[in-house]
């Protein structure tokens, strides 16, 4: 633990958000676990292999809260195949983590985690345990880095 301490500095973490054409907001944030030189030199100076995890909460609008109430739970461990509609996005703003890494013998480095909404997905049959509307993001995750002088 003490090496992880030594090794990242965390400088910036933004929300993101979501908007989506049912009026849902829905909140992300991207978190940086630890990160691993990969490689010692290439085209950008070194790679490195960057474990980050992504959170999504949503709040979803009264109308989607009526129209889930009295739909089933969904189990526990249950995926679902059907009811998944396509929700748009009409706008949003990219979350981020900024991270200053240091090694010895690479020297520091500005590393960017950036996740992008690119598609949502809302299913009509079934909600969450908690009375929430069932929710899926796919997201693209956008790196990069550059020498901290």
């Amino acid at each position: 633990m003490k090496n992880l301490k030594d090794r990242l500095y965390f400088q910036r973490t933004e929300l993101g958000f979501v908007k989506t054409e049912d009026d849902s907001l829905i909140v992300t944030r991207v978190a940086v676990i630890d990160i691993k030189p990969a490689e010692r030199s290439g085209p950008f100076g070194p790679e490195f292999n960057i474990n980050f995890t992504v959170g999504v909460e949503v709040h979803p609008s009264e109308k989607i809260r009526e129209e889930i109430r009295g739909k089933p739970l969904l189990e526990p461990g249950k995926t679902v195949d059907e009811g998944w509609i396509r929700v748009e996005i009409l706008e949003k703003y990219n979350a981020y983590e900024e991270v200053v890494y240091k090694d010895q013998t690479l020297g520091e480095y500005l590393i960017r985690v950036e996740i992008e909404p690119i598609m949502v997905a809302k299913n009509t049959l079934y909600k969450l345990p908690d009375d929430m509307p069932y929710y899926v993001v796919r997201w693209i995750p956008k790196i990069s880095y550059k020498k901290n002088c």
